[in-house]
């Protein structure tokens, strides 16, 4: 790909995203792509439907759980510099950290935090201010929450190991987290449109969250989503400066890197060694996934009614982001992907096909699948299979009221067993079976998140 073939490419997205836009469900887009030096943007839409104004790339959005990201190259930095040891018990390194689970309490390491493998319930949100100390009494108040796994045993995305590592940075910096990752992150990669709190906001132009219930769009309040959370998914900032974040990646990034990050952390933080799903691993807050022999560094992100992507291929010193302003943001997202893969990359992903006797083997599957913050229901309805996800509440507090179940996906089996989805039958998408010791079907991993197979077929 040469300059002149990456803005002609690029090209194809504007049109995509102004038809998403028009249909209703989307109020704002803002996305662009990046190779080299070369940064082509374009955006769509209002920021907020009550009062308007044009979304551009100069427009903040909460970037959700990219900010783990952020995290994970502090603590790398921290790694480095001989303050923190990846496989040492995080109660040696935070002396307050406590589990109602004292086993895990004392075996699990900042490597299980950054890898979603911990085990501990990974869903759980609570406000506690604006306070310096908001994070410090998030992690303390954690000592109340369930155990899921043993750690190290499974991936199961854990917003809650984050807010773990987030008090480490304080605790080894002396700063508040926010602070702690402006000197240790934004500063040293140049970046000046990172943010964290609405009064850093409220001046500048800025997305709100938006939310579909029964085919009204409304606005999805709170906007923020507390001080206490800021490690999971804080981070504010514009679609320029996250191409501009994404650029220290690059390959051709090497020798700027070398001020700041040594090369064997660098390699940790980007290089996948546990599953994610049948085709990604997770490295260090990072999920990787080789398309055709090229490594693509992918996080996505969601706040109360905003969601985002950004993807990055290193070897090739591009990048691409998306950021939306509605609870139905996947639907860009996934064509975003699409595009950016198969389109302008002209990677081609692995994809599925239905197994030709997938309606006799989902006899096998059928059933409520019980998750943390929604249960699952998979079931055969006029010849067909359908998924649809029943919300349990808790987010973005932790006693906010249940979102509407979602309208039912069609899915199938594929020839290696795997849940596909019709809309999107990339193998990097599709849900795994995983049985007890007797064979039967016990969980579901789908999306990264861990579903238990429920006995009664009913919700709990």
């Amino acid at each position: 790909m040469n300059p002149e073939s990456f803005r002609k490419r690029f090209a194809e997205i504007p049109s995509e995203m102004e038809r998403i836009v028009a249909e209703g469900e989307i109020p704002g887009i803002s996305c662009g792509a990046r190779f080299g030096d070369i940064v082509e943007t374009a955006s769509f839409g209002v920021t907020n439907i009550n009062h308007p104004l044009k979304v551009n790339d100069e427009t903040f959005f909460q970037i959700g759980s990219i900010t783990k990201t952020f995290v994970a190259l502090a603590v790398m930095r921290l790694v480095d510099a001989g303050r923190i040891d990846l496989e040492r018990p995080i109660k040696e390194l935070i002396e307050d950290f406590a589990l109602s689970d004292k086993g895990a309490e004392e075996k699990i390491t900042m490597k299980h935090l950054l890898t979603h493998t911990s085990g501990m319930k990974g869903d759980y949100f609570k406000d506690f201010g604006y306070g310096k100390d908001a994070l410090e009494k998030m992690v303390k108040s954690m000592s109340a929450i369930p155990q899921i796994n043993p750690p190290g045993k499974i991936l199961s995305y854990c917003n809650s190991g984050f807010y773990v590592a987030g008090r480490a940075i304080e605790v080894f910096t002396g700063k508040p987290f926010e602070e702690a990752i402006n000197e240790m992150v934004s500063k040293p990669l140049e970046l000046d449109k990172i943010r964290f709190f609405p009064e850093e906001i409220i001046t500048e132009r800025f997305a709100v969250g938006h939310q579909i219930e029964k085919e009204h769009i409304s606005i999805a309040r709170p906007w923020h989503i507390g001080r206490a959370m800021h490690p999971a998914g804080g981070i504010i900032t514009n679609v320029k400066d996250l191409l501009k974040y994404s650029a220290f990646y690059f390959a051709e990034s090497a020798p700027r890197r070398s001020g700041i990050i040594s090369e064997d952390s660098f390699e940790a933080l980007t290089t996948g060694k546990i599953d994610a799903s049948p085709a990604s691993k997770v490295a260090l807050g990072w999920f990787v996934e080789e398309i055709e022999g090229a490594k693509v560094l992918q996080h996505g992100g969601g706040t109360n009614g905003q969601i985002s992507l950004l993807i990055i291929v290193p070897d090739l010193n591009f990048s691409a982001a998306i950021l939306t302003n509605s609870s139905e943001g996947s639907k860009a997202t996934s064509i975003f992907t699409r595009i950016v893969i198969e389109s302008i990359l002209g990677l081609s992903p692995t994809t599925l096909t239905p197994a030709n006797d997938a309606l006799e083997r989902a006899e096998k599957i059928l059933g409520m699948y019980i998750g943390e913050m929604s249960d699952l229901d998979i079931f055969k309805k006029d010849g067909k299979l359908f998924i649809r996800e029943i919300p349990r509440g808790g987010f973005p507090e932790e006693d906010s009221e249940p979102a509407p179940p979602s309208l039912p996906q069609e899915v199938s089996i594929s020839e290696e067993g795997l849940l596909i989805n019709h809309s999107e039958p990339y193998l990097s998408n599709a849900g795994e079976f995983m049985p007890d010791p007797s064979s039967e079907v016990a969980e579901l991993r789908i999306g990264l998140r861990i579903y238990k197979r429920s006995l009664s077929n009913e919700i709990l």
